[in-house]
Formats: C-alpha cells, structure tokens, sequence
C-alpha cells in the first residue's frame, strides 16, 4: 500500500480539535477504511507552526518540503488564525427545571456486563427474574455480570438543571492547515 498527500484547512478550537473534527469529516465522507487515503488513516500529529514562522517561507514551499520527507499515517499543522478564547468570568448558564409534587419511583433490577461492569445489557422489575436472565446470557456469551439495583423515576422528567456553554461574543475558533500522508 502506497501513501497520498492531503492539506486540508480546518477550524477549531486548537489544533486537536481541527484535527479531530477533520477525520471525523473524513470517516463520515470515505468509512473507517484503514487506506482509504484521507486524513483518517493519520495516527499523529505534530504542529509545526513555530518552526513554520522561524522559517519566513511561503506556506507552499514551507508544506510541500516537508511533504517531501515525511512518514507515512503523520499529519502536520499551521495555526493560520489564532483562536480567540472566551475570557468572560461566567462561561456557563443553568437553566433549573423545578419539579412540582410527589415523585414516583419504580424499581429495576439492571443487569450490565464487561470487566468493569461498564455494558448495560437489559433493565428487569426482579431480582429473581434478572438473576435467571443474566445467568443464560453469561453463560451464552461466557462473560462475567452484574446485577445493580437502582430506582427510577417514572412520573417526571429526572432531569433537575441543564448547565450550557455561554460563548462571547468575541469568541471565534481558529483556522489550521493540516497537511500530511495518508494510508493508500
């Protein structure tokens, strides 16, 4: 499998974010194909910015030399607009969601496998009919389980306040060129 070259011109937050947000635009468009030639097939990236500015080159020659020694699955970055952060004291909002009488409760018996407990499987109103379940699906899947008790609210919404972002009004993302070889 060869390699292809790409430079892309992104926004974001900072350069990670520019680049997560390019690869994930990337498997969107062209699948999580391994070589499938674009930015997602990169597995590093390194902002060479500074050594961009010190050089006082044309970003053409500047990305077309490295381009001309670089690995492959290596992307690279300029920040070509610095983005300007929110400097506000407050950066969030909450909106209370204020719930008005008695709240009623069921009770679930959940059931969640992995190492860490960490895949929830099924929700059961037993404990005797989630013990029998999840005894078929350990031993169907041959993986460990568990069984957690928890209550559930059943009357309202459970959600009591929603914190929000609160962007300024000066606050802009930046804009990176990303450049590189891809897997194709």
């Amino acid at each position: 499998m060869g390699a292809i070259d790409f430079i892309i011109r992104q926004k974001g937050t900072d350069a990670n974010n520019a680049y997560t947000t390019a690869v994930e635009e990337a498997i969107e468009e062209y699948g999580n194909d391994a070589y499938n030639g674009t930015i997602s097939t990169t597995s590093h990236l390194f902002d060479v910015t500074k050594q961009y500015r010190e050089s006082k080159r044309s970003k053409e020659d500047f990305i077309h030399d490295i381009l001309d020694r670089a690995s492959k699955r290596t992307c690279y970055c300029i920040e070509e607009k610095a983005p300007v952060k929110n400097e506000s004291k407050i950066k969030s909002k909450v909106e209370h969601n204020f719930v008005k009488g008695a709240s009623k409760w069921d009770l679930y018996y959940n059931v969640y496998a992995g190492w860490d407990d960490s895949i929830f499987v099924k929700a059961l109103k037993t404990k005797t009919d989630a013990v029998k379940w999840a005894r078929e699906y350990t031993e169907k899947h041959k993986v460990n389980t568990s069984i957690i008790m928890v209550k559930i609210l059943t009357n309202q919404d459970p959600v009591v306040a929603r914190v929000k972002y609160k962007q300024s009004s000066q606050e802009k993302e930046g804009t990176y060129i990303l450049f590189g070889l891809a897997a194709d």
